[in-house]
């Protein structure tokens, strides 16, 4: 099959340092070639895969100091016109949101399937109504029921844990991987941590794409790290990341939103480390509660449940994500729909 994929041009393919989408659609496009298909990707400049690169920018846009917010808008439109100004050479069309696809697919007979990495409702329901060419996929359950479409497919993120690291025996230390915004909890894990008396490493920086982010940072996070038992480090390379998190107690992650997916999630879980959250969005799907962590429902109860991680198997952990969000189930999922809507469309 020729396929297409499309991800913004804000991050490179790979990341950097840590990004979820990026990270799926470099497994995806990587993993759909290996299978046979012909695959090209449609993305920043500095990405690196082994498939045809088109780039319409030498590099991500989200380090670069000369891009304004106008010019990334300009940049993104011109990428996804790129693509559809040659969809006829594509069989498929794999975009992945926030590009900005689904207003060009009116105007090609190629199929474009669209993964939800995160949406919300009105979106959705606006994608629904005007564009019905475009193909919507979530990453949950949870996800499709709360947009309110819980017949749409959902195709889980998947990992390589063959490359993920993992620490039988971890240090003594908890630790929370993600954006420096409230709905991820940061301030909040700070709190349990103090609770529960046990130190605590962060791994994220503010958003710059995201206004509310470096205010959260400046009031809500940065007063709080101390150095010993409150420690950041605001960039760090996932390899080196997970590497952190392997050897981490525990992986703290007092969510304050539904969360869509929570790769970070399903990473600490690979490299056998229990996870404690609240049973919001995709964390019932993620976690088996006593098993690989437990789900509580408030502050309290998370330091409570810090006392309570010996009982976990780590081994129990690493196992869960092989058996339930591997990259070969990620990639028969895709594959699965495409065929789906290949056979309708014709």
């Amino acid at each position: 099959m020729r396929i297409a994929q499309i991800t913004s041009t804000y991050i490179s393919v790979p990341p950097p340092t840590h990004g979820g989408t990026e990270w799926m659609v470099y497994h995806l496009t990587e993993g759909l070639a290996r299978r046979g298909h012909s695959v090209e990707l449609f993305a920043a400049g500095d990405s690196k895969v082994s498939v045809p690169l088109h780039q319409v920018v030498d590099k991500m846009t989200l380090d670069d100091p000369e891009i304004t917010t106008y010019v990334d808008k300009e940049l993104e439109t011109r990428n996804t016109w790129n693509l559809y100004r040659q969809a006829e050479r594509f069989d498929l069309i794999h975009c992945h949101w926030p590009t900005l696809a689904a207003y060009f697919t009116t105007f090609v007979k190629t199929p474009t399937v669209m993964t939800y990495h995160y949406i919300e409702r009105p979106l959705h329901e606006y994608y629904r109504a005007h564009f019905p060419n475009l193909h919507s996929i979530c990453i949950s359950k949870a996800q499709a029921r709360l947009i309110g479409a819980p017949d749409l497919p959902v195709v889980y993120n998947g990992l390589d844990v063959s490359k993920i690291p993992f620490e039988a025996e971890p240090d003594d230390y908890f630790v929370i991987v993600g954006r420096i915004t409230p709905n991820k909890g940061i301030s909040d894990a700070i709190r349990v941590a103090r609770r529960a008396g046990v130190k605590l490493v962060i791994v994220g920086a503010p958003s710059s794409y995201l206004p509310w982010s470096q205010a959260y940072w400046e009031n809500d996070v940065r007063p709080n790290i101390d150095g010993d038992q409150i420690r950041c480090i605001e960039r760090l390379p996932n390899d080196e990341t997970l590497r952190l998190v392997s050897k981490a107690r525990g992986f703290l992650f007092p969510l304050q939103w539904d969360e869509p997916f929570g790769l970070a999630v399903a990473e600490a879980l690979a490299c056998g480390t229990p996870v404690l959250t609240y049973p919001k969005g995709s964390m019932p799907e993620l976690m088996e509660n006593g098993v690989t962590g437990f789900l509580v429902d408030d502050e309290a109860a998370m330091a409570d449940a810090v006392r309570r991680l010996g009982e976990v198997d780590r081994h129990a952990c690493r196992r869960h994500v092989a058996e339930n969000f591997s990259l070969d189930r990620m990639i028969d999922g895709y594959e699965a729909v495409y065929r789906a809507i290949r056979a309708t469309d014709r």
